[in-house]
């Protein structure tokens, strides 16, 4: 059966191929008319190519014409194809490199699915050479139109690190014996609604994320994130969640684009330091174990008070070393504290966890870029994650869309 339904799929393809190809030979030269020529131009002659479609390979009738500044195709302009690809057919291998964990799997992928024979490097090269264009559609857009505000605007952001090529890292300090590095860091954000569940639980609204990654340094992703919340309605929102980690670019960037939003310590990444504290104070490890559930509990509870009075309480008994390592931990703990008001937060119905931006750096970064034996040039997989965004931003189509509208 499964012999008979391959077999009717490439006959139903190798048909549509041939009536695409009578289509374009016939009836569109007739519908385009007579191409606009420059001064200079003339008719030299018919050349016929091999053009890869949507729907498999045909062979392509181009008039040529030629003048003092070379030949040109009408034909190839008024098509909108790229090299040998047509519009389709591109997409589909945007789709595939951007998607599948390789270009020689996305090949793979174009041969099984939709009987396209296109080399690994082919969709490598096409990736890249639409990837830029990607991006700037993506940040060029159109905001969203909604007929009343959003009631709740999340705001997540993280970096990740790819592995580079070894001239991507000059100058970058790493964690190696040698203080080189073999990743390079990805600034990765978030952008989505919510609503409440029927338990009254905060819960991410569906297909409302947005993400954009960018391998740039605070100042320049700052305004990144910004214009893409005004697109997601910013400006009007009732109400803007900023959610990071402890990184002080993080909320160095919230202050100074988001300053207006409810600003939040991812809870698990507290809870990170809330344990170091505790391995500080206690040297039993089940002492520590029981100490970190009662304070966890405390922290997830307003207690962040507390918590800081009796370890400040029980400094004087620490080692040098110990009370060193306790004190850096109550300034993390102090310089946040409005950040870590947890229970006032979930009250109000707020996530109080990044595990939306946490999922980005897995789902759109590690699953494609961060594989065994990679090596990536910054705009190579600044390309690949063009591409990743738009589909997880469920974007893709109305990117494509607008290619055809602007061809």
């Amino acid at each position: 059966m499964a012999w008979i339904e391959r077999t009717l799929r490439d006959a139903s393809l190798r048909d549509t191929a041939k009536l695409l190809e009578g289509f374009l030979n016939n009836e569109v030269p007739q519908i385009l008319g007579e191409p606009e020529l420059k001064p200079d131009e003339r008719f030299h002659s018919y050349q016929t190519r091999k053009v890869c479609t949507g729907v498999g390979s045909i062979q392509l009738r181009r008039a040529y014409y030629r003048g003092d500044q070379g030949g040109r195709y009408p034909i190839d302009e008024a098509l909108g194809l790229h090299d040998q690809y047509t519009p389709a057919a591109v997409d589909l291998m945007c789709w595939a490199g951007a998607m599948d964990s390789s270009f020689e799997l996305a090949s793979e992928t174009l041969a099984r699915f939709a009987g396209l024979e296109i080399p690994g490097r082919q969709v490598q090269r096409v990736v890249n050479a639409f990837g830029q264009k990607a991006a700037n559609w993506m940040h060029d857009r159109e905001s969203e139109k909604r007929q009343t505000p959003v009631e709740v605007l999340n705001i997540q952001t993280d970096m990740t690190g790819i592995p580079a090529r070894p001239k991507e890292l000059q100058g970058i300090k790493g964690k190696q014996p040698d203080g080189s590095a073999k990743t390079k860091q990805i600034k990765v954000g978030c952008v989505f609604t919510q609503s409440r569940d029927d338990k009254g639980h905060p819960q991410r609204d569906p297909f409302s994320s947005t993400y954009i990654a960018a391998f740039c340094d605070r100042t320049d992703f700052a305004p990144l994130l910004w214009e893409e919340a005004l697109k997601r309605g910013y400006a009007t929102a009732r109400k803007t969640v900023f959610i990071g980690d402890g990184a002080e670019w993080i909320w160095n960037m919230a202050n100074d684009r988001f300053s207006d939003a409810v600003q939040i310590v991812d809870f698990f990444h507290a809870c990170e330091h809330l344990h170091d504290l505790c391995r500080v104070l206690e040297a039993d490890d089940e002492r520590t174990k029981a100490l970190f559930k009662r304070w966890r509990r405390r922290l997830k509870n307003n207690g962040l008070p507390g918590i800081l009075k009796a370890t400040t309480e029980r400094l004087p008994s620490l080692t040098t070393e110990a009370r060193e390592a306790a004190e850096s931990e109550i300034a993390y703990f102090e310089n946040h504290a409005d950040r870590m008001k947890y229970r006032t937060f979930r009250r109000k119905g707020y996530f109080i966890g990044s595990g939306a931006i946490e999922g980005a750096c897995r789902h759109i970064v590690a699953q494609r870029a961060k594989l065994s034996g990679m090596r990536w040039s910054c705009d190579g997989a600044e390309n690949v994650m063009a591409f990743r965004c738009l589909i997880k931003s469920n974007l893709f189509d109305a990117y494509c869309d607008s290619q055809r509208q602007a061809a």
